[in-house]
């Protein structure tokens, strides 16, 4: 197995849209001199892909898309690609209906999958977190405690302005700090905010130290917006399991998956999407009951552990590849 992916990362990286391009070309030719040696190619599917998804279907070699969101996500983050959309969804159109196989993170985005690309090859395999690095042991970071934290891309519809307004809410409690990682398009809303005394941006920082602020938090937030109806079909945030699987409880907003899930579970508070004053409320009410704040932390971490730990989650993909790439021996039997 090789792993092929861009060194600069995604839009949470903060690279720039040329810069993005630049990396995407380069790996695009790196993947096609070895495309032809592989059983099956899995893409973590972009618009840019279509160039080496098209020579895999060339050279017989199957393609599965893994699908986390629709193609609105791409002009949400980069407005001055607008006018391109209809090529950027022509390019996404064009790899589903080729592919062998499509795999969508929400139960909502293959019932779009299936309807965008025209045929019934597509599975639910939902994100994972990794337990062996974010589970309720280890170290809490308690340096800046008592906080609430969000860890992920600044991107447009991960509610950053939500978390700055809830912040100047009267009901946000004086002594709890908003401590966001990452990096992206946002940025900028951040570094007018510098100097507040009770935000910390730490900026990007490595997978080590994130687990201990995860532990650490009175809760973790997962406010999602849903501009343009980009997370209608549903949201299963890396970043969510991960904040359970370390056992801190969550504040999510109101949008399928995670609400489903946090209301399920009793791992935390559910608020409605883009309400500032409620995200107060809820991060001033598990500050306020710290028994009831471990209880649904060790609720959520209890279910990744049982069912959505990368070693569940493989498992399932491992069976969506080995049925494509028998599909393949069968096909090519003589």
């Amino acid at each position: 197995m090789d792993l092929h992916a861009s060194r600069g990362g995604g839009a949470s990286s903060g690279t720039s849209l040329a810069g993005r391009v630049i990396e995407q070309l380069a790996l695009q030719i790196a993947l096609a001199r070895r495309v032809a040696s592989y059983d099956v190619l899995y893409v973590r599917s972009h618009f840019m892909a279509w160039p080496v998804t098209w020579f895999a279907h060339l050279c017989g070699v199957p393609v599965v898309h893994e699908i986390n969101g629709t193609p609105r996500d791409v002009v949400i983050t980069y407005p001055a690609l607008r006018m391109l959309s209809w090529l950027i969804q022509r390019s996404y159109r064009g790899q589903y209906r080729r592919a062998a196989h499509l795999v969508a993170v929400t139960e909502g985005l293959a019932v779009w999958a299936k309807a965008f690309a025209g045929h019934d090859r597509v599975s639910m395999v939902s994100n994972g977190a990794n337990t062996d690095i974010f589970n309720p042991a280890g170290p809490a970071d308690a340096e800046l405690a008592p906080f609430v934290v969000f860890v992920g891309g600044l991107v447009a519809w991960h509610g950053i302005g939500q978390m700055l307004f809830a912040l100047e809410d009267p009901a946000w409690p004086a002594s709890v700090r908003l401590v966001i990682v990452g990096d992206g398009v946002e940025r900028d809303q951040l570094v007018r905010k510098a100097g507040h005394p009770r935000l910390v941006y730490l900026g990007l920082r490595k997978q080590a130290e994130i687990a201990p602020l995860l532990r650490g938090a009175v809760s973790v937030l997962c406010v999602l917006d849903d501009p343009d109806r980009r997370s209608s079909t549903g949201v299963a945030p890396l970043k969510l399991l991960e904040a359970m699987a370390c056992g801190a409880p969550v504040i999510v907003s109101d949008l399928p998956g995670q609400s489903d899930l946090v209301r399920r579970l009793d791992a935390g508070l559910v608020v409605p999407m883009g309400d500032a004053a409620a995200l107060a409320a809820a991060v001033a009410e598990l500050a306020g009951d710290k028994a009831r704040a471990r209880a649904m932390g060790l609720n959520g971490a209890a279910h990744v552990q049982a069912e959505a730990s990368w070693r569940q989650q493989v498992s399932r993909l491992h069976s969506v590849l080995d049925q494509v790439a028998a599909s393949r021996l069968a096909r090519d039997a003589p």
